[in-house]
């Protein structure tokens, strides 16, 4: 079963759908979250508010993470 799409935007990495948007945490700090359709990853990200956010800076988050 696919994960619910719904509010999230999509974006394609090394031939993978993943799907990811923002959300503010208890204290009003924002994290990024993304998640394959699959449901295998599932990263939650802060980030610096003061960065412009888009498929090019989520692309960077997944090369650093599958990079590790």
């Amino acid at each position: 079963m696919g994960i619910s799409k719904k509010g999230k935007r999509e974006l394609e990495y090394d031939g993978k759908l993943y799907y990811w948007y923002i959300k503010k945490d208890e204290n009003g700090f924002p994290k990024i979250h993304i998640m394959s359709d699959d449901k295998k990853l599932q990263l939650v990200e802060y980030f610096d508010k003061e960065l412009p956010i888009s498929s090019d800076y989520i692309k960077n988050c997944l090369r650093n993470y599958f990079a590790e």
